[in-house]
């Protein structure tokens, strides 16, 4: 019997807290935690994450009023664009 699986799933949010003690700055470490949390949500919804990411970074300065919701990683429009 072994645990590997569970000590790979948690290997991330323990490498994140590590990380994480090196901030520079409280401002830092809240940008390090968006983009984590980003980047591990879009893993659960199975995106590729540069695609993810290039789409935030091509829509995101040009929305008009637009809700944020819809550029989060389970909206619909992400789902088609960026899935895996």
């Amino acid at each position: 019997m072994t645990n590997n699986p569970v000590e790979q799933a948690i290997r991330p949010s323990t490498l994140i807290r590590k990380n994480s003690l090196f901030a520079k700055s409280i401002r830092g470490a809240q940008a390090s935690a968006i983009y984590y949390s980003l980047v591990e949500t879009a893993k659960l919804n199975h995106l590729n994450i540069y695609k993810y990411f290039k789409y935030l970074f091509d829509k995101l300065p040009n929305r008009n009023g637009e809700d944020i919701e819809a550029y989060l990683p389970w909206a619909e429009q992400v789902q088609s664009e960026c899935h895996q």
